[in-house]
């Protein structure tokens, strides 16, 4: 009797564990003229870390598909690396389908809001620098980004909670062509949370939820 209420008890202890957690994720992306390279990591209490790594992005000119060779890893286990291709139709067919059920979600503003509202900017570090043989354009340019970007951390600002000052800097090259942007930024939020959410978006969905369109061969 007493170890069927121990093991009930380690149950309950490891789920609070669990809901209470909180989930981190770390965004890298890097732009260099004309390469660029993104990286997701998702870290949940010690043992669990997917980390996804997107080292070239392309656009093929002829069909205007865009290429990456995407990179995963479980803990310490290495997925491999596999190429992907998205055409202008696969890309119109997921948005579609992401709208087509995000339009059946009842109170789906509410119910993002209220999520964001709890979830936690840990860092922002936003880093471009840009020239061109024109001082003036080049000056033009750089006023334009500070604008964009003072702009998303307002809006940032306003539906997440920041937990430290961002560091945004722009950084003029004059005389030449120079393009360079590095954004860091990691997130977290708590795992009941997420699930919560979740949990909500699917009872208030209109109908079935809908399968997402397959790509095209």
């Amino acid at each position: 009797m007493w170890w069927i209420i121990g093991i009930i008890l380690f149950l309950i202890i490891n789920i609070c564990i669990i809901i209470l957690s909180r989930l981190y994720i770390t965004l890298l992306y890097l732009h260099r003229d004309d390469r660029d390279f993104l990286q997701v990591e998702l870290r949940f209490l010690r043992w669990v870390k997917i980390k996804k790594e997107v080292p070239l992005i392309a656009v093929d000119k002829e069909d205007m598909s865009i290429k990456t060779k995407e990179k995963t890893e479980v803990g310490s286990k290495d997925k491999g690396e596999q190429s992907k291709s998205y055409t202008p139709k696969d890309i119109y067919n997921q948005i579609k389908s992401i709208h087509d059920f995000l339009n059946r979600v009842i109170g789906l503003h509410k119910i993002i809001r209220r999520f964001l509202q709890k979830v936690h900017v840990e860092s922002l570090k936003w880093d471009t620098q840009v020239g061109t043989p024109s001082a003036s354009t080049t000056g033009t340019i750089c006023g334009a980004i500070w604008s964009v970007k003072g702009c998303i951390v307002g809006i940032l600002s306003q539906y997440l909670k920041l937990k430290q000052k961002p560091e945004i800097y722009v950084t003029p090259f004059f005389q030449q062509k120079h393009s360079v942007t590095r954004l860091e930024c990691m997130i977290s939020f708590r795992f009941g949370q997420a699930i919560f959410a979740v949990f909500q978006i699917v009872r208030y969905t209109k109908g079935k939820i809908p399968k997402w369109r397959k790509k095209t061969a």
